[in-house]
């Protein structure tokens, strides 16, 4: 797909594509609701989820030693399950999680954004599909393209977080800390829940693994920039939630969830704050969509050209690099804008990432196992246990209120083991 002779990555091209893809889907798309889940332990929400997705880095790290391509995850889940079944279902699983959470920053960006231009809520879709074509476009230009803007995004979207977090510990009052840590009780549902959808905002460390065929530095380029990567985000998304929940009130938060970061810069810097961190949440979401396209697109290409979809998802038809898994990734997301509500898919979205985080360290650790590559097993086994323990005790507390979540996760597993088993019965004929 990529002239990886002519377009090359560098470390920090690819640590901002984690960059921008993590927090373009964490801080500004999910803040106010794990804020209004965790309380005064959202900081530690994000910590343990830091954690979690840490623990799964490092079977990317491992896997990535055995890659040749940017087939990322698809690539990793064909070494760790030797191109089986399981491999490919999961692996097209993460590809739909990547349309669910596109279509979850793009409605993100449409809210940002209306609330920047002061237009009405009626346009929040229209915004969202305008950002998707645009950077199906700019994707389809060519990688070079995707290296230069994500650096200029990311760098600008963390001189404004990191800014305005030290203005925010400026006016640090503890008593407003314990006050907004007080109107939140403890509970050990809403908290997993909350570490579940903060594992949701690092799950963009994957787009990472997709890069895999065009780094300079080779494969132990991937596995730096994750950890780098997860590392500044952690910080980032730590550091940041502390300073809002001792300098604003709650509540101003949770009235505003859809634009929860902007809403508060306001008491801090004024209307200019509102309108300084509206724009950079529209620049980051931007960039998670511009991530996100490259991922999942990688990932059909990956498994098309390797037969485990049709061929025909990888045909270039437009620009330098357009072909039609990109255009389906975008189609999907749209679909999803128009016909979906995508507040309750959150949760499936979540819920899938730690499922695939579960099966890509359990590749690993059988691909170590049968001597084919080198890593320590026991990380592992532990890496597959953490993710695979807070999807279950998420599904446990989604039972009751949320059970549809429940039903259309499981639809989407089905529908993926389907797909993959039809496909490959049908290629193979």
């Amino acid at each position: 797909m990529t002239d990886t002779s002519k377009h090359s990555l560098s470390l920090i091209e690819v640590v901002s594509l984690g960059i921008g893809t993590m927090i373009g889907a964490g801080i500004f798309a999910l803040f106010g609701t794990i804020s209004d889940l965790a309380g005064g332990y959202a900081w530690l929400a994000f910590a343990a989820s830091a954690i979690v997705s840490a623990s799964a880095g490092y079977s990317y790290a491992v896997l990535a030693r055995s890659a040749s391509t940017n087939g990322g995850i698809a690539e990793y889940l064909d070494i760790g399950w030797q191109g089986g079944l399981v491999g490919r279902t999961i692996a097209f699983c993460y590809y739909l999680s990547i349309a669910v959470v596109l279509g979850l920053v793009a409605k993100s960006f449409g809210h940002y954004t209306t609330k920047v231009l002061s237009l009405g809520d009626g346009t929040v879709l229209w915004f969202g599909i305008a950002v998707m074509l645009l950077f199906l476009l700019i994707n389809a230009l060519g990688l070079r393209l995707l290296g230069l803007s994500e650096k200029l995004m990311v760098g600008a979207k963390l001189l404004v977080l990191v800014g305005f977090t030290i203005v925010a510990f400026t006016q640090f009052d503890p008593a407003t800390y314990a006050q907004n840590s007080g109107s939140v009780a403890f509970n050990a549902g809403d908290f997993v829940n909350a570490v579940a959808l903060a594992n949701l905002s690092f799950a963009g460390f994957a787009v990472i693994a997709n890069a895999g065929g065009a780094v300079q530095g080779g494969t132990g380029t991937i596995g730096r920039a994750i950890f780098i990567a997860i590392a500044v985000v952690a910080a980032i998304y730590i550091l940041l939630d502390i300073a809002v929940f001792g300098s604003i009130d709650l509540s101003r938060i949770e009235q505003a969830k859809d634009y929860a970061l902007a809403e508060a810069a306001t008491p801090v810097l004024g209307q200019a704050g509102f309108m300084l961190l509206g724009i950079t949440a529209m620049v980051s979401t931007a960039t998670n969509i511009n991530a996100n396209i490259f991922s999942g697109s990688n990932t059909i290409s990956y498994m098309a050209k390797n037969r485990e979809l049709s061929p025909t998802l990888s045909r270039h038809i437009f620009l330098r690099q357009g072909n039609i898994a990109m255009i389906a990734t975008v189609v999907i997301v749209i679909v999803m804008l128009v016909s979906m509500d995508l507040e309750q898919i959150g949760d499936v979205a979540s819920l899938t990432f730690l499922l695939v985080h579960t099966f890509v360290p359990l590749g690993a650790a059988l691909h170590v196992a049968r001597g084919e590559g080198r890593g320590n097993r026991t990380l592992l086994w532990l890496a597959a246990i953490l993710n695979a323990g807070v999807m279950v005790f998420f599904a446990y507390h989604l039972i009751g209120d949320k059970t549809l979540e429940l039903y259309v996760f499981g639809g989407v597993v089905v529908f993926a083991l389907a797909f993959c088993a039809i496909s490959k019965a049908m290629i193979d004929r």
